[in-house]
Parts: structure tokens; C-alpha cells; sequence
């Protein structure tokens, strides 16, 4: 064993599936699986031939580099830890619990000279690599982000369990901050929003709405994207992409077809997506995304290469995020100001449920 030697801290569901695929990477030794429980380290660490340790403390002091991926409240501190040792971080979404947290750890791995990549997976899925050079300059965009109830990162609202996904995306492809939040939230298995919705208005005039729910009965993984000179349709959870490009007398705006012949119209109708709206199925790559981010994690620690998600960006998503969290507490429910669940939310909650819920 000659490798990079990485240890993943957290065994649970993202913990496990980054252990197993650890095992693939080129260049990489996996040597050890860090939990406090320890029937889910001893099983994740026998299923992948490794050791399992209590605490990060008890990790070999050669270790270079390590995957946290613990609950939320626990990134900063182990992180922190492991960055002052002179390890490597990749910790994952969201960075930390607080952007004051996530300054702290920035600072840590610039002083310390480390790596410091932030779990942003949906950045490495092939449907988004595929069409986002394609839809640059957004002007409108569109999310769904829905799953069922898991009984996972429970410890953090919907907002920063799945929305920070969009979040993150919205903001590498618009490449402007947000200067205006307004959203809603509902509190439905306990203290946190298990469905939200937001709508952010950019500096660049880019329009933005987020839907995000972990109580849908049909998951969910989408994103439309309105750019000046085409539409893109991303479906993040089958790995497809589609792009509309209008013509460019449409683009010109010359094409007016409320002027057009009844005798047409039908003929117009079938060929609208052949003619004026062309629609083009993306090509997309075949790739496992969480390995992708694993290979460029390790690229970027042997070779120099930049990370694709830094902590600076992981901070921006969390700091956008917070403010969504502040206005859904400011959010006047049913004329009522009692945080994010106000008295009628219940019967609210069912007169909208499943579909617009989600």
C-alpha cells in the first residue's frame, strides 16, 4: 500500500457509498472508517477491507486526506481538526452548519495550505456538464428537488439538505449574487422545513424559483434553464438532457404566428419542433458522479489541479441559503407571523399536498 491515504469520517448512507468507491480510485488507500457507532463503522470497514476507528483522533497521523461526511453539525469541528493535522478535506454539502463556521474553515485550509473541496456532487452529473456551457447568461431558472422521507440529515432544514444542491448550480452558472430572497417553508415530521419554496432575483436580472421537498410521494431531480439563445431541460436523477434552440428569425423576434392562416396553423403545429423550436436530445456521458468528484479530490491534492467546488463557493451556496431560512421565518402564513408553520399550515399543507407540495 503506496497510495494517497484517505479515511472517511461518517459511516452512514453517503459515508458507506463514499468508502466503496474509494476502493477504485487510482493512487488512493483507504485506511480507515471513522464513526461512533459502531456497529455502522465495523460494517461499512469490513465491507471494504479497512480498519474502523471510534474517533478521527485515533486515525494513523500519516493520513493525507479525508471524506466528512458526518451530520452537518459535526463538518466544522472534524474538519477544522483534520485541516490543522495537514490533511486534506473533502467534507460535504452543506460546508458547515453556519457561514461564520465555513469563513473559519477557509481559513484554516488557506493557512494551513491544504485542499479544501466542498461536496457539491450535482457539479460533476453528466446531464449538467453536458448542457451548462450551452445556457450561459441565464435569464430564468426553474428547480424541482423532491425525494420521500428518508429519516436522513433530519438535523437541518430541506433548505440545506436538498436545496443547497440547486443553489450551488444556480449560482456557478449565473455567476452573480443574489440581491433579493422571498420564500416559504412548512415544518411537516419536526422542527425543521420539509418543504420549501424560493424565488431569488440576481443582480444580472436572472430570475430564479427552487422548489424543494423531502415529504413527496414521487421524487423528483429537474432543472429548466432559460438562456438568451436557448432552453434546457435537465432531468439530474435519469442522466438526460435537452436543449431547445429557436431559429434565429424567432431569436430576432420576427416570427409572429398569432398573424398566421387557419389554413397553416395545423401544418405549423406539427413541425414546430422540427422548424422553429428545435429540440435536441443531449448526448450524456455515462458517469458515476460522487466518483468523478472522488478522482478530481485526489487530482487536486497530487497534482496541483483546482478543485471544481472550493470552499468559497460551498460558503456562497450556505450563505444564500441562510437567507432563504430567514425569510421563511419572517414568512406571513395565512396572515399570521408564527415562523414557518403558521396555525392553518396543517390543512394548507393538504389542500396543496402531493403535487404542488412537492
Amino acid at each position: 500500500m503506496n497510495g494517497l491515504r484517505i479515511a472517511v469520517i461518517g459511516a452512514g448512507h453517503l459515508g458507506s457509498i463514499h468508502a466503496r468507491l474509494l476502493k477504485s480510485v487510482e493512487g488512493v488507500d483507504l485506511v480507515g472508517v471513522v464513526d461512533p457507532v459502531r456497529e455502522s463503522r465495523e460494517r461499512v470497514a469490513n465491507e471494504c477491507g479497512t480498519d474502523a476507528f471510534e474517533h478521527c483522533d485515533q486515525l494513523r497521523a500519516e493520513i493525507s486526506a479525508a471524506v466528512v461526511a458526518t451530520p452537518t453539525r459535526c463538518h466544522f469541528e472534524i474538519a477544522d481538526r483534520l485541516l490543522r493535522r495537514g490533511v486534506h478535506v473533502l467534507v460535504e454539502k452543506p460546508i458547515t452548519a453556519s457561514v461564520a463556521e465555513a469563513d473559519r474553515l477557509i481559513a484554516a485550509a488557506r493557512r494551513h495550505r491544504r485542499v479544501l473541496q466542498v461536496g457539491h456532487v450535482e457539479r460533476f452529473n453528466p446531464a449538467w456538464n453536458a448542457v451548462a456551457p450551452r445556457v450561459s447568461g441565464p435569464r430564468y431558472i426553474e428547480a424541482v428537488r423532491a425525494g420521500t422521507y428518508t429519516f436522513r440529515s433530519t438535523d437541518v432544514s430541506i433548505v440545506h439538505d436538498l436545496m443547497i444542491h440547486d443553489l450551488d448550480l444556480v449560482l456557478a452558472l449565473a455567476d452573480s449574487p443574489v440581491v433579493d430572497v422571498e420564500a416559504m417553508g412548512v415544518n411537516v415530521f419536526g422542527p425543521h422545513a420539509d418543504l420549501a419554496h424560493a424565488q431569488l432575483k440576481l443582480a444580472n436580472g436572472c430570475i430564479v424559483n427552487l422548489n424543494a421537498s423531502r415529504v413527496s410521494y414521487q421524487p423528483q431531480r429537474t432543472m429548466r434553464v432559460f438562456s438568451p439563445r436557448a432552453c434546457a431541460t435537465i432531468d439530474f436523477a435519469r442522466n438526460q438532457a435537452t436543449l431547445v434552440h429557436p431559429r434565429e428569425d424567432v431569436l430576432r423576434r420576427a416570427v409572429d404566428l398569432t398573424a398566421c392562416p387557419t389554413a397553416q396553423r395545423r401544418q405549423i403545429q406539427d413541425t414546430l419542433f422540427q422548424d422553429l423550436l428545435r429540440v435536441e436530445n443531449v448526448e450524456v456521458e455515462p458517469i458515476n458522479a460522487i466518483l468523478q468528484q472522488q478522482r478530481e479530490f485526489v487530482a487536486s491534492i497530487l497534482h496541483g489541479r483546482p478543485v471544481r467546488v472550493t470552499g468559497q463557493q460551498g460558503r456562497n451556496a450556505l450563505a444564500v441559503a441562510e437567507q432563504i431560512q430567514q425569510s421563511i421565518r419572517s414568512h406571513r402564513w395565512n396572515g399570521t407571523a408564527e415562523g414557518p408553520v403558521g396555525p392553518d399550515a396543517a390543512g394548507e399543507l393538504a389542500r396543496v399536498a402531493p403535487s404542488r407540495a412537492a
